[in-house]
């Protein structure tokens, strides 16, 4: 089973897709296009609105003690004649998107006619929860707004510690191992059995 409709070859000599990304509000969705100007229309007719200044970090792993997390980040110069957009953001509060979905889309282009009459839905590739907001300030009007969420590996660090008894292979399988009661429990050795 292929990741990719089946007339959409991601070999072929016009080859295209764009990055969607919808995040999940009180207020309904609100969807965007990362790294484009414009507005794309899918074939459900949802309207995504694009501009360049949006980007997408990596997405972390949990290591070295930092707790992973990917984050997407609107930068711009605030017009003084405008409303203070994050005075805006911030009097939503966190809580309007704290715990809520963030997914990612990967919307197939095969052509340029595409753009405008697309042949395929968007491809939902993956989903987190968002949990923060942070702001930032430079110079006069350069301002940013983040939007964090859960990495890949957020469920790693509340793993439960499995142990390889006969009760452990009995959660791991469903059926317990009676052989596992014989199992070491510690690498001591009193004596050495051959020398």
């Amino acid at each position: 089973m292929s990741f990719f409709p089946k007339d959409y070859d991601p070999q072929g000599e016009i080859l295209g897709a764009l990055d969607l990304c919808e995040i999940d509000t009180p207020d309904g969705p609100m969807r965007f296009m990362i790294g484009a100007d414009g507005i794309f229309t899918d074939v459900h007719g949802h309207k995504w609105y694009g501009t360049q200044l949006a980007s997408v970090s990596s997405l972390e792993s949990a290591l070295e003690g930092r707790a992973p997390e990917g984050s997407i980040t609107l930068s711009y110069f605030q017009d003084p004649e405008a409303d203070d957009l994050i005075s805006e953001v911030k009097a939503l509060g966190v809580d309007y998107i704290k715990g809520r979905a963030i997914r990612f889309f990967f919307q197939p282009i095969g052509s340029m006619a595409e753009l405008y009459q697309p042949k395929h839905p968007p491809k939902q590739w993956m989903q987190r929860t968002m949990r923060s907001l942070r702001f930032t300030a430079s110079g006069a009007q350069d301002r940013s707004i983040s939007l964090g969420f859960e990495a890949w590996t957020e469920k790693r660090r509340a793993a439960g510690r499995l142990v390889m008894n006969t009760e452990g292979h009995a959660r791991l399988t469903g059926a317990p191992n009676p052989s596992l009661q014989f199992a070491p429990t510690s690498g001591f050795e009193e004596e050495k059995l051959f020398g």
